[in-house]
């Protein structure tokens, strides 16, 4: 023995020498007594664990009562009150130590704590520990506790079953949260260890010591969705309040508690707390929790010859003996029943084998010869308990390096009925086996906390009818009036019935939460036996982890209305450029018609046209066509936009540039235009046009791409739920390729300078005040009315370009405005001089074919056309003088000036 225990037992003799020893039995008897020492906390303790004394001491009863076992000795166990800390019990164990008579094994404590004290302690007196209720992982190690046994599961037994669990479901990520201590820490790093073997992910071991706020945000943060929870009952209420509130409960968390806890723990007051009992309750609807085994199969019959259903009878019986009246009936009292078993088999082994056994000093012993320096008795005591295996009152009993191996139970808590009652529907039902008259019946119902039932649904009566619990006749509802009714439940028809007839009756009450045994699991077999359902909310087993939202790409399109509305506009301004088109045709060669040159005219309203058709190209997308489709829309769009612009507005250009080369530039000489050289500068415009876009196709060719829009949750997911499901991505096809930005800013300054241009002519032209050939005024309303217009377009645009609906109708209605406007300004009124000034029949050609300016139709001022009138007066009389006296050539050079040839008055090279 070493000198610290020496010590401790010497100062524990000196001040418990006067303690108390209470033994069960003081019968005599001729057999041999053999003594337990049995620890046990009693009422006042913090755990009140009494109920095991009464199933202990019965189990000592049947032991005794039996010839079989241990025949020449009667089992005895001296009580003592361990409590459940480790001070009380070394002191009840120091004080059995010194007191005689030696005790040959104890049973006990119940608590790990004291457990860890009184086997750690009692291995130096070769005590054997049969423990009936500690959990601690800790007491498996050999080398702290070598002569620990248990007959209650260790909290390692229920770490594999919550491994089972998660590979049964599938979950890799699990978080645990324990309280601070070491029965709990030693649980935790078990549990650890287990989950690192399974290659299942630890994403958080929270421990605290008083509040767990902190912890539990911090696996609210984690995405924690499979938690362990170890504690004790009390701060497991704490621990779902702070989840309840941070969101960490309900659908899509599974909690997994120790099962040990009372009935209804959760709804305790508890002033530690702040959540209403309504919060709690939901806060813990559908927690797993394991436990070992209670009862065994009430069909096997244990080691005693009795079932579970007889140890229940008998054991309650015995709690209404004088000596236990103030015991509290204990759901575990059967570990107590099955440790006294579990003793007695190895001592009635060890007897047998003591009749023939010599030990190391060529003695032969007997059980009463065991002392606490007997190490060869106490090992033998250890290997025979490692082999003892029997049937007992918690069902299969064995020992796997001292821990129990046997059955475990899966328990949900979810709305159920207690033994007896049918649940259906979120309710509890009972048909009583006796009848009654409606005011009886109703008193029934009600001394059960139940009332009559109404049985409405076809689908209850189905349910209650193959339970086989039903006659015809029921009591409808609990009314008491003195009219009655009741329910034919063949026909499911009401009947009008005398109140005072006795007929049967049905009591219906709500469903209540409790803990509902789902599943059985073998752990020494690893055999998982379901026996019910486990309810998950919607019906689905909740994910270890936040699912990624599910992205619905939605892609957001123009509407039909507002496609084919925009379209309709393109069309108006279609039939209208056509319009025009045909009265410039019709009218071309009309004095102001002729004079605006037609033909440029019609390249003005090509482009027009052109530009109409970009409009319907700009409202086309993906929803209306395939991708390949719409990859040729983009290419097509370029096309029509840039031709279109350059076609109407390089026309409008250039025969202004033609008014300002004839009118403004001051020269002696003849200035004649042709519109062959006006479409010739078109040509060269559209050429640039067209170098650009080809060397765009052959270098960096349009291609669709998708643009993602700011993404938007769907609604369903924020009524229902704290956690987002699905989110919607809005997009939209576009036209795009690597270096758009460079093609287009390209044509942007080359359309650029181009209206420079034309605003330049056309202030330059600005006093040329021959309406049917200077289009200045209108085409410095047309430039007014692009550049403004196209500056407010793409201001727009920057903020509407998210929204390709709003952007295609902004877009589209800008366009049609601006080319309308253009083509208005331009023809209108030329078709109102048209039919204001018909001018009688069409003029012929001044001068050429090509359609050039005649000097007589350029110089528009009064004073010099007065003039040249005089000019002509005088110019005839000359001619008519030359040519009566012969001298023409001399007359040439008299008037310093050509001579106009009446039969060649088309001449294009004629100088005034």
């Amino acid at each position: 023995m070493s000198l610290p225990l020496q010590v401790s037992l010497a100062f524990l003799c000196i001040i418990y020498a006067s303690s108390d020893v209470n033994t069960t039995s003081t019968t005599m008897s001729t057999k041999t007594p053999l003594y337990l020492g049995g620890y046990f906390p009693m009422p006042g303790s913090s755990y009140d664990g009494s109920g095991f004394v009464p199933a202990t001491q019965m189990a000592l009863d049947h032991i005794n009562e039996r010839d079989d076992i241990l025949p020449e000795y009667e089992l005895k166990m001296i009580v003592n009150n361990s409590g459940c800390a480790p001070g009380p019990a070394m002191r009840a164990l120091f004080d059995q130590l010194i007191r005689k008579p030696i005790k040959i094994m104890t049973i006990g404590p119940c608590c790990s704590e004291p457990s860890k004290a009184v086997s750690g302690v009692g291995y130096h007196w070769n005590l054997i520990t049969m423990n009936y209720g500690a959990v601690s992982p800790t007491l498996s190690n050999r080398n702290l506790y070598p002569y620990f046994y248990r007959t209650y599961m260790s909290a390692a037994e229920f770490n594999l079953v919550q491994v089972r669990l998660m590979r049964e479901y599938g979950w890799q990520r699990v978080a645990s949260i324990h309280e601070l201590w070491e029965v709990f820490s030693s649980t935790v790093d078990n549990l650890l260890t287990l989950l690192k073997e399974d290659n299942i992910t630890i994403i958080g071991a929270e421990s605290f010591q008083e509040n767990p706020s902190n912890q539990v945000k911090v696996l609210k943060i984690k995405d924690a969705k499979i938690v362990v929870l170890n504690t004790y009952e009390g701060m497991a209420r704490r621990v779902f309040c702070e989840a309840y509130k941070a969101g960490l409960t309900g659908k899509g968390y599974v909690w997994m508690i120790i099962a040990w806890y009372t009935e209804g723990w959760w709804a305790k007051q508890d002033d530690s707390i702040d959540c209403t009992p309504a919060e709690m309750t939901e806060a813990v609807r559908g927690y797993l929790c394991i436990d070992s085994t209670l009862l065994g199969d009430p069909k096997d019959n244990t080691i005693a010859n009795i079932n579970s259903g007889d140890f229940l009878a008998f054991y309650e019986e015995r709690l209404q003996w004088p000596e236990y009246r103030d015991f509290t009936n204990n759901v575990y009292a059967p570990f107590g029943y099955d440790a006294a078993w579990a003793v007695a088999l190895t001592l009635n082994k060890s007897a047998e084998i003591l009749k023939t056994k010599r030990f190391a000093d060529n003695t032969i012993r007997r059980l009463e010869d065991f002392n606490y320096d007997d190490v060869e008795m106490g090992r033998m005591f250890f290997d025979l308990l490692a082999e003892t295996e029997f049937i007992g009152a918690t069902g299969p009993v064995s020992f796997r390096t001292g821990d129990r191996v046997g059955i475990t139970q899966i328990f949900q808590l979810q709305d159920n009925c207690r033994p007896g009652w049918q649940y259906f529907d979120e309710a509890c039902y009972v048909t009583p086996s006796l009848a009654l008259d409606h005011q009886m019946a109703a008193n029934y119902c009600q001394s059960l906390d139940a009332s009559i039932s109404s049985l409405q649904g076809e689908e209850l009566l189905e349910h209650l009818l193959n339970e086989d619990i039903l006659g015809p006749l029921f009591w409808f509802g609990d009314d008491d009036s003195v009219t009655c009714q009741s329910m034919d439940v063949m026909s499911q028809t009401m009947v009008r019935q005398n109140c005072f007839e006795e007929i049967n009756f049905v009591c219906e009450k709500q469903a209540e939460l409790l803990q509902h045994l789902v599943a059985l699991y073998d752990v020494k077999n690893d055999i998982m036996d379901w026996k019910d359902s486990v309810i998950w909310p919607d019906g689905e087993v909740p994910l270890d982890h936040t699912p990624p939202p599910v992205i619905v790409h939605v892609m957001k399109y123009s509407s039909p209305i507002t496609f084919y509305s925009m379209c309709a506009l393109s069309g108006v301004g279609l039939i209208l450029a056509l319009a025009f088109l045909g009265f410039n045709i019709k009218f071309k060669d009309q004095r102001t018609i002729k004079m605006s040159s037609p033909y440029l005219n019609n390249l003005i309203i090509l482009g027009g046209i052109l530009i109409y058709f970009w409009v319907v190209t700009f409202g086309l997308d993906t929803h209306l066509l395939s991708k390949e489709a719409f990859k040729v829309i983009c290419h097509i769009r370029n096309w029509l936009l840039c031709l279109g612009f350059v076609l109407s507005f390089g026309a409008m250009f250039s025969k202004t540039w033609r008014v300002y080369r004839v009118v403004t530039l001051k020269t002696p000489q003849r200035i004649v235009i042709s519109d062959r050289q006006l479409f010739a500068m078109v040509a060269i415009l559209v050429a640039v046009d067209v170098v650009i876009l080809t060397v765009w196709e052959i270098v960096d060719p349009m291609k669709v791409a998708t643009y993602d829009l700011q993404p938007e949750i769907a609604l369903s997911d924020l009524e229902d739920s704290s956690e987002v499901r699905e989110i919607i991505q809005p997009y939209f096809n576009y036209c795009s390729c690597n270096n758009m930005l460079y093609f287009f800013s390209a044509l942007c300054v080359y359309k650029g300078l181009l209206l420079i241009f034309g605003t330049f002519l056309a202030w330059e032209t600005r006093k040329v005040a021959i309406p049917a050939l200077n289009d200045s005024k209108y085409i410095g309303m047309s430039v007014y009315n692009v550049v403004i217009l196209s500056s407010i377009g793409a201001a727009v645009s920057l903020i509407i370009y998210d929204d390709p609906p709003l952007l295609f109708i902004f877009t589209g209605t800008l366009v049609i405005f601006c080319t309308t406007v253009t083509l208005i300004v331009i023809f209108v009124p030329k078709v109102i001089s048209v039919y204001k000034y018909p001018e009688g029949k069409p003029v012929t050609t001044m001068a050429s074919q090509g359609g050039s300016i005649d000097p007589k139709q350029t110089l528009h001022d009064a004073e010099e056309k007065r003039r040249l009138r005089e000019k002509m007066v005088k110019l005839e009389e000359a001619i008519r003088k030359a040519v009566n006296s012969g001298s023409l050539e001399c007359l040439k050079e008299s008037m310093g000036a050509t001579v106009i040839d009446p039969e060649n008055t088309n001449s294009t090279t004629d100088r005034v």
